[in-house]
């Protein structure tokens, strides 16, 4: 490969690189946490924000995953919930069986129950209600009158590209500043 090839390659590379070095970011995930106040139990789980759902229906979705309750980690289902069907969440090992945590508030997701989005809130108050036909609100292990809920973006860890993006454009001048001082 002749010089010139290289350095046309490497400069070709670096604008490639900067063009990518200024991609917009975007979250993969959303972690939750929700804190009840009087107790303070807290619940925490993550889930992607495109989510695939295992279960759908016309006012909800629901996705399987790994809930921390108090430190202890267990699979369970998280059920999101449209405004029409009364918002919010509720978490069960088994639908519609074994109530964890009816709370119901904002819609926490955007688009349709079959390819939703889920979105992120700070600080949203969740209240503590019968979902039908799951188990009512005081037969849930955690019936709290109200959970305080935050869902924030957990980004892709992605390297920093430009310090890599600002050499190659470096070396890509210099290659071109050395070639025309040869011609």
């Amino acid at each position: 490969m002749t010089l010139k090839k290289l350095i046309f390659a490497g400069a070709l590379s670096a604008l490639v690189t900067m063009g990518a070095a200024v991609a917009p970011a975007s979250a993969d995930s959303i972690k939750y946490t929700l804190t009840d106040g009087s107790a303070g139990d807290v619940i925490t789980f993550t889930l992607p924000q495109d989510p695939t759902p295992i279960a759908t229906n016309a006012d909800w979705f629901a996705e399987s995953t790994t809930v921390t309750i108090d430190g202890v980690s267990k699979t369970e289902d998280v059920t999101f919930y449209d405004t029409n069907f009364s918002g919010g969440l509720s978490i069960a090992s088994t639908p519609e069986v074994d109530g964890i945590l009816d709370q119901a508030g904002a819609q926490l997701y955007s688009g349709t129950t079959s390819a939703p989005k889920l979105l992120t809130e700070t600080n949203i108050t969740l209240t503590c209600t019968d979902i039908m036909p799951a188990t009512s609100c005081s037969a849930d292990k955690y019936d709290a009158p109200t959970f305080k809920l935050n869902a924030v973006d957990i980004p892709t860890a992605t390297p920093e590209p430009g310090s890599f993006a600002l050499m190659l454009a470096g070396l890509g001048f210099l290659g071109l500043v050395m070639v025309k001082a040869r011609a």
